[in-house]
């Protein structure tokens, strides 16, 4: 079980929204990003199952698990994780529209990249006032009542 999990005020909601909250703070803060390298990875890492995993947020259908052994064997799923590919969904249409979903990922990857470990040059101003407006699109739709 994640740790996230233990609690059960915590979701995938609220995870990701403290990824994205904090590497919108690094890119108004360049020189606090490499201290939070570790956070900007853990942000990439879910960039890349959003991006790379077709059943990212999926949850199985009831038919494919007829019999109750079978449900054994499925793997847990997290609470919400389908609001979250709905919101990073959204959030890349919106900043980035009109381009495909693996092209807009791979500029926020970079950037981050970028602002985290400063050796490989600064991004441009323009990818990171897009990029910029990627996270705060989805800090806005994971605020939580």
């Amino acid at each position: 079980m994640p740790i996230m999990a233990a609690q059960g005020r915590n979701d995938a909601r609220t995870a990701a929204r403290l990824l994205a909250s904090t590497a919108k703070e690094c890119l108004d803060d360049p020189a606090s990003a490499p201290a939070n390298a570790v956070v900007l990875n853990n942000v990439y890492r879910l960039l890349e199952a959003y991006r790379g995993n077709a059943f990212f947020g999926l949850e199985p259908a009831a038919s494919y698990y007829p019999a109750a052994e079978t449900l054994s064997l499925v793997p847990p799923l997290e609470q919400y994780v389908s609001v979250v590919r709905d919101v990073l969904e959204q959030a890349v249409v919106t900043t980035f529209a009109g381009q495909p979903k693996d092209e807009a990922i791979a500029v926020i990857e970079n950037v981050l990249k970028r602002i985290a470990y400063p050796e490989f040059g600064a991004p441009s101003d323009a990818e990171k006032k897009k990029v910029k407006r990627f996270f705060s699109e989805v800090v806005q739709h994971l605020q939580l009542a």
